[in-house]
């Protein structure tokens, strides 16, 4: 009798291990965002992974070159960045990433309740100001702090716009970030000097051990400015997150050089924490309070 209880003991434990693997296996994982060339294999083909989906472990994710897909995991309350180029389960990505992020649960679910709401569906160039109901995890006053970071750039009556654009002005950063422009056409970095009409997208190379949240900032010499990566209304930043010590291809965001002579340049900004970067395109003016922490890198380009 002894035994045979013995014996139950250990298939009720056996199978509870299986249960437990095959439950860890299924798990599932919200796609938090996507940049570069991702896709999902469903039955025999592979179809492009899309942000706001959900994925299991075992799911095959094909990754192209400078390409990430940043998942979250609701029941460790992670965010994971993952960019190994091939063709992997979710489950074989995880365990190869360096880049996994702890967070609070509240800010989990504020995060998956600020995804899938329709108003992150939408994502604009904008020319004012975003408004957002996400002051209580980024606040408008982080938005000015970087403000401040800006406003740094100018001296005297110089503007922060103009500053960006004089060759003789230094810009650094806090954080080890840089970035090309990248013909569409050849896959190559664009020189400084640049034809009419050639299209580009922005390469950005994060130095860091840590995830950063970046933007391109166009400013032309006359004043003109375009913010070159999309914002959402979510002010989530998702689809803006560079995984550390990695290179990102925003592909599937170009832009044109005008068909007429110009000098323009462009600046990246890099934050560890999301910021409404469409503040960008008002006035950028300081209050003289603290700066926010962030990485800056600019290059000026001439269309002739």
């Amino acid at each position: 009798m002894k035994k045979t209880n013995l014996r139950l003991k250990r298939a009720a434990a056996l199978l509870l291990t299986v249960l437990l693997a095959q439950m860890s296996y299924a798990a599932d994982y919200l796609v938090y965002s996507v940049i570069g060339d991702v896709k999902q294999q469903k039955a025999n083909e592979f179809v492009t992974l899309k942000a706001r989906s959900t994925i299991q472990s075992g799911t095959r994710l094909s990754i192209g070159k400078e390409s990430v897909v940043t998942v979250i995991d609701e029941r460790s309350n992670k965010l994971h960045s993952l960019t190994t180029t091939g063709i992997n389960s979710v489950q074989s990505l995880i365990a190869k990433s360096k880049s996994s992020k702890s967070l609070s649960k509240q800010y989990v679910s504020y995060m998956v309740k600020r995804l899938f709401s329709k108003e992150s569906n939408t994502l604009s160039h904008p020319s004012t100001y975003m408004q957002t109901a996400a002051a209580a995890y980024r606040s408008t006053t982080t938005d000015s702090l970087l403000l401040n970071t800006l406003a740094c750039l100018a001296t005297g009556s110089t503007t922060v716009e103009r500053a960006v654009t004089l060759p003789q002005t230094q810009v650094s950063g806090d954080y080890d970030v840089r970035f090309e422009l990248i013909s569409c056409a050849t896959g190559e970095p664009i020189t400084k000097e640049v034809p009419p009409n050639t299209s580009c997208y922005v390469r950005v190379s994060n130095g860091t051990k840590l995830p950063l949240y970046v933007n391109v900032l166009d400013i032309d010499e006359n004043g003109g400015k375009y913010l070159v990566l999309p914002v959402d209304e979510a002010a989530l930043c998702a689809h803006l997150l560079v995984p550390p010590e990695s290179t990102v291809s925003f592909t599937s965001e170009p832009f044109e050089f005008m068909d007429a002579k110009s000098k323009e340049a462009f600046l990246l900004v890099a934050t560890e924490e999301p910021v409404d970067f469409s503040i960008l395109m008002s006035p950028i003016r300081g209050n003289g309070g603290k700066p926010l922490k962030s990485g800056l890198y600019r290059n000026i380009y001439e269309t002739k």
